[in-house]
């Protein structure tokens, strides 16, 4: 997010909650806190989608062959035939991985981001609509975190 609006109404957010690995969920949290930073940004191509996030976060990446997802940070993931995992947590049962690679950097960027703790990936948006599908970013993460079970997930 990197415009504020002017008035925040009972707005959820939405994570995927990996900071107990023996514990993963879906969850829908009040926006409270909204931290502000500036920050280089990469604007990613997820699919068809374009998207811009903070260059120093990680992505949630996986291969439909393979149940294991990982979380890489988005600095890494250029030309290398990395697939982000996208769904939409209200309405998909079947996720979808689909290429990304970065196509543009920018020095500096004013973020607004919801406030996550270590170990929570944040659900972004790549479409706007009611069923939006989603792809799964983290600002930190523990090496014990770095892995989430495709089958803990649904």
């Amino acid at each position: 997010m990197n415009e504020l609006p002017d008035e925040i109404d009972e707005l959820r957010f939405s994570i995927l909650d990996n900071s107990n690995p023996e514990d993963v969920d879906f969850y829908f949290i009040p926006l409270v806190f909204l931290e502000s930073f500036t920050a280089p940004s990469a604007v990613l191509k997820i699919g068809n989608y374009n998207l811009q996030i903070p260059l120093d976060w990680q992505i949630l990446i996986g291969d439909p062959e393979i149940g294991d997802l990982e979380i890489v940070p988005v600095s890494s993931i250029s030309e290398r035939g990395f697939q982000a995992f996208c769904s939409n947590p209200m309405s998909t049962f079947k996720p979808e991985f689909l290429h990304v690679n970065i196509t543009d950097i920018y020095s500096d960027v004013k973020w607004y981001f919801p406030k996550i703790k270590t170990g929570q990936m944040l659900t972004v948006p790549l479409t706007e609509g009611k069923a939006p599908i989603c792809a799964y970013f983290a600002k930190e993460i523990s090496r014990a975190q770095s892995i989430v079970n495709v089958g803990d997930v649904w």
